[in-house]
């Protein structure tokens, strides 16, 4: 039983091999690999992957393709310059045995070349930066690159154009088209270029003292920069270094802003400022500016001028403006180094004198071309009279509430007939005159606005200056 089984191995080698040991035809292969679809010109591998040696005898066909490398068994590197369904066939022989093989490859045309679009500025901190490409077409593979990097990001045509995102990153933005199953690629046109901007800071240029208004005014040189859109403006609370928003000032406004909210005759104030773009984002807010504080009291020789820092810019020189009573205008009382903070005006004269500083800045402010600019951060207007002079009579005069709202009352002494009443503004321009009739006087104030001024009462036995807030 072994000695038939030998046998019958033996038989089945040679009807595999033959008595001289080669193939038989039915098991000579003639297989190769190529790709199931390439694109117009491109180069294409083919590779041999049968089993005979490498001395058979290899015959191809490759349907109208040009072979650029390659020769008997391969590999080689083919392309075609026409569409369509190309046949590729070899046929291997082998002494006695012989073999062929037909395949198939699909030749298409190279992907459209559509123009990348998008790119522009990127300002930290904004939405990013649109990316993508004017058209697409079916089943293509776009492939985003960055710098020449590709970044991952794949998408495939619709036959509409294409978005490949928003970005931040600063840098040449490019794609490639690739067919679906094939290697072949083409680039597509131009770069989507994105730059990032440094995000723009907005400077207070200063905050000064508005006499028509008797209120602080924040003022500004405009920044530059794409899709601004408004200003907004913010002041310290009661707890130091807290601001919160008190405005928004359109980009295209005066870049003027008055805070009517505000109180100079009675006390300093800081403010802030920064500036929002189109989408909503606020980029950094600036340093805080503060306004000069004037305090004035009368000393048994002339007035004792207090004020404190202009805080904002900086600065060389104080310069300290008087007006005297009935004078109509400033005059240039001093200058001072910007390090000082008191005046002592030897003036002894009668009547109401007023003052204000300013802090002399170096270059003028220009919220506007149509203005000569704002050469100074200006203090309130405080106004007082000599002690001794101006309040020499009549001090047992009442005059109450204090602070006001419309309705200021006015107690006179019997023996204080036919006193004239006047209210001033700080500057001493006469707002309100008339005659009080009786020993009890109520005068409205409702014409007035909210503010400082100045009670003046003058009579045979009665010279009086008092200052008074209304609310």
């Amino acid at each position: 039983m072994k000695k038939l089984f030998l046998l019958s191995a033996f038989a089945l080698f040679l009807a595999t091999t033959g008595a001289a040991g080669i193939f038989n035809p039915d098991t000579l292969s003639s297989n190769f690999s190529l790709p199931a679809s390439a694109c117009v010109n491109q180069h294409v591998e083919v590779v041999y992957d049968g089993n005979a040696p490498a001395n058979a005898t290899y015959t191809w066909d490759f349907g109208g393709g040009i072979v650029l490398s390659g020769s008997g068994q391969g590999p080689y590197v083919v392309k075609w310059e026409t569409v369509g369904m190309k046949a590729v066939t070899l046929t291997v022989h082998w002494e006695l045995q012989t073999s062929t093989t037909t395949k198939e490859i699909h030749i298409v045309p190279l992907p459209e070349i559509f123009e990348m679009t998008g790119g522009g500025v990127y300002i930290p901190g904004g939405p990013g930066v649109p990316v993508g490409l004017s058209g697409s077409q079916q089943n293509i593979i776009y492939k985003l690159r960055k710098n020449g990097v590709y970044t991952g990001i794949n998408l495939v045509g619709n036959g509409s154009p294409l978005s490949f995102g928003s970005f931040t990153e600063a840098g040449s933005y490019s794609a490639i088209a690739k067919v679906d199953g094939a290697d072949c690629i083409e680039e597509m046109a131009g770069d989507a270029v994105i730059t990032v901007e440094s995000p723009p800071e907005q400077i207070l240029c200063m905050v000064s003292f508005d006499p028509p208004s008797q209120k602080n005014m924040v003022v500004w040189n405009k920044v530059n920069g794409p899709g601004l859109s408004h200003f907004n403006i913010y002041k310290e609370t009661f707890v130091n270094g807290t601001f919160e928003k008190i405005a928004e000032v359109p980009y295209n406004n005066f870049s003027i802003y008055i805070d009517s909210n505000s109180y100079p005759l009675v006390k300093s104030d800081r403010y802030r400022i920064s500036v929002s773009d189109s989408n909503g984002h606020e980029f950094e807010k600036s340093p805080h500016h503060k306004t000069i504080h004037l305090n004035i009291s009368t000393g048994i020789y002339g007035f004792n001028l207090i004020w404190n820092h202009y805080e904002g810019y900086e600065f060389l020189t104080y310069r300290i403006f008087r007006q005297p009573p009935g004078a109509g205008v400033f005059e240039l009382l001093a200058s001072v180094a910007s390090n000082v903070d008191s005046y002592t005006d030897f003036y002894t004269q009668p009547g109401i004198m007023t003052y204000y500083i300013e802090a002399v800045r170096m270059e003028a402010c220009n919220p506007s071309l149509k203005d000569n600019g704002y050469i100074a951060a200006v203090s309130n207007y405080a106004s007082a009279a000599p002690l001794g002079v101006g309040d020499a009579k009549g001090t047992n005069v009442m005059l109450y509430p204090n602070p006001v709202n419309n309705e200021l009352n006015i107690d006179l002494q019997a023996n204080q007939q036919g006193v004239t009443l006047k209210v001033l503004s700080p500057e001493g321009r006469v707002l309100l005159q008339q005659k009080l009739p009786a020993l009890r006087n109520q005068v409205s104030l409702s014409g007035l606005t909210p503010g400082l001024y100045i009670i003046q009462l003058e009579g045979k036995d009665i010279s009086l200056v008092r200052k008074i807030v209304k609310q």
